[in-house]
């Protein structure tokens, strides 16, 4: 009992876990039917024999749409695709509707030129090996089975600066935490107790969030009641990487390097709020995973599984609007002049997208206030990012691609470098993410012998490249074009310094994508891949 007083994040998980079970109990009586046992009766599993490519690249027709649909998903990313397999699962009939020419979203591939790329999916935490684990538990149940993940070995990313001089400074995630600290601890001997009290701080952070989710399942009471109760902790975890950090070291370096991974929120350490780059570093304790096959096989399964319970997913089906009756209830989407209808719309394009293009102006009054909350620029992502697709002859094994991530900086100064780089498009990047696909997946090179594919990825800022926006895709200018080759030859420039085992004359595929690609390809909003800012 003293131990339980002694730690509040106990005594608030032990509250939540009570809550949650008495209100589920009081609700069981009413939800009784509706827990145990499908929506409705479980359709008939359909025999799907479409090829996989067949499946997420489905036009849509008039004729392919299932009749009494349950739900309309707006997109096909992971959410949607998600929400749709849980929903077919249960018996409801969904309809996803995708504006792509392929299902999929940030899971989707491409080929170009005899070349298979992944386009947002790069690797994976969560100890996915192990089946009883709740992220594998997800994958399996959406999927029926059909993902199976690669471990991408001892080492997760590599943290590297090459400063202006040419010298060179990197340290290794294992996706050990306490084997982190160590390495920390031996390359920084006079700062054992900042580093001491940074892990702490990751710890509580984690521990927080996990309560914090757990809250949204509450009642609105009881999610007031403990916003209140617990205000000290949710205000931690809410104040960014960057305040935190400062509150515990002087040490740039060491601060640098503990908010190296600020890359995979988006938002650099003076916004990311520090209980979102505690999550990500945490989620990738046991190391990082690959779907085996690519990241279109995750698509592919859960969509194979949607089809064979009734329900459909459909591309080239671009949502006009929401139709909204009189009372403000949603009841369908309006597609290519066709008006479908569902009692249930879920849109997972994003709230941007979703309260700015999708709301009739006739009700845009009922979400006036969204949108102003919108507005709000510390809410907004910052930035989007540009992505290097590289694809070159040879072996993955001869070249010694490395299965892990390379982060790569000018500097520990993370916010500096990228404030300077916002300003201007010619700086130096501020951080540079650089990854092989190819060498991830076992499969590759038996599906592209000879071939390998790499990315690189960077900040890009609407800002930047606005004023191109209305030109068509592929012939926006040569403004426009002058800029993505300076860019292109920039990133491969420091992709080669950092592998120079891969020669140029070996490269068969350049392509660069940039903001202005995020919104044309995946509907993004500004080319914020993220969507609303981890702020």
């Amino acid at each position: 009992m003293e131990a339980i007083s002694q730690n509040p994040t106990l005594v608030t998980a032990a509250a939540v876990g009570l809550l949650l079970a008495v209100y589920f109990t009081q609700h069981e009586s009413s939800t009784e039917n509706a827990t145990s046992k499908p929506l409705r009766p479980a359709p008939k599993l359909i025999q799907v024999t479409m090829t996989d490519d067949e499946l997420i690249k489905q036009g849509f027709a008039t004729k392919k749409i299932p009749e009494n649909i349950d739900v309309i998903v707006i997109g096909s990313g992971m959410s949607g695709l998600t929400a749709a397999s849980a929903l077919a699962k249960e018996g409801k009939r969904v309809l996803v509707l995708e504006q792509h020419d392929i299902a999929g979203g940030n899971n989707h591939t491409f080929k170009e030129k005899g070349y298979e790329f992944d386009t947002g999916l790069h690797y994976i935490g969560g100890y996915l090996d192990n089946k009883a684990v709740p992220t594998r538990k997800l994958f399996d149940y959406i999927s029926n089975d059909g993902i199976e993940f690669q471990h991408l070995g001892p080492i997760v990313d590599r943290a590297v600066v090459i400063r202006a001089d040419g010298s060179r400074d990197a340290i290794d995630f294992t996706g050990d935490l306490d084997a982190f600290k160590r390495s920390l601890e031996l390359r920084f001997p006079n700062d054992h107790k900042a580093i001491d009290a940074y892990f702490e701080s990751i710890h509580h952070a984690c521990a927080n969030m996990g309560i914090l989710f757990g809250v949204q399942f509450c009642p609105t009471w009881a999610r007031s009641l403990f916003r209140w109760w617990n205000a000290r902790s949710f205000a931690f975890l809410r104040k960014t990487a960057a305040e935190v950090a400062a509150t515990i070291t002087t040490n740039q370096d060491l601060i640098g390097i503990l908010t190296y991974n600020w890359g995979d929120l988006g938002e650099p350490p003076g916004r990311a709020t520090f209980g979102s780059i505690a999550s990500v570093l945490q989620h990738y304790c046991g190391g990082g995973y690959y779907p085996i096959g690519g990241s279109s096989v995750i698509s592919k399964s859960v969509t194979r599984v949607i089809e064979s319970h009734g329900s459909k997913v459909l591309v080239r089906a671009s949502v006009d609007t929401i139709l909204v009756d009189a009372t403000g209830t949603a009841y369908g989407v309006r597609v290519n002049g066709k008006d479908i209808f569902a009692k249930t719309i879920i849109s997972t394009v994003g709230a941007p997208a979703t309260y700015t293009k999708l709301i009739p102006k006739a009700h845009s009054h009922r979400v006036a206030h969204l949108v102003k909350e919108l507005s709000n620029p510390d809410i907004q992502s910052c930035c989007s990012l540009m992505s290097l697709f590289v694809g070159f002859k040879g072996d993955a094994k001869e070249l010694g691609l490395p299965t892990h991530n390379v982060w790569k900086f000018p500097s520990w100064a993370h916010q500096a470098n990228f404030e300077a780089n916002k300003v201007s498009p010619d700086a130096p990047f501020s951080m540079q993410f650089m990854t092989f696909p190819s060498a991830k997946d076992p499969t590759y090179a038996t599906r592209y012998p000879g071939k390998q594919v790499a990315l690189v990825i960077s900040p890009n800022f609407y800002d930047h490249v606005e004023q191109f926006k209305d030109g068509r895709v592929k012939h926006r200018g040569n403004a426009y074009d002058a800029m993505k080759e300076s860019w292109k030859e920039r990133l491969l420039a420091d992709f080669l310094a950092e592998f120079p085992q891969i020669t140029r004359e070996s490269i068969e595929v350049l392509e660069l994508g940039t903001a202005l690609t995020n919104d044309y390809y995946l509907g993004t909003t500004r080319g914020a891949v993220y969507g609303l800012g981890h702020t």
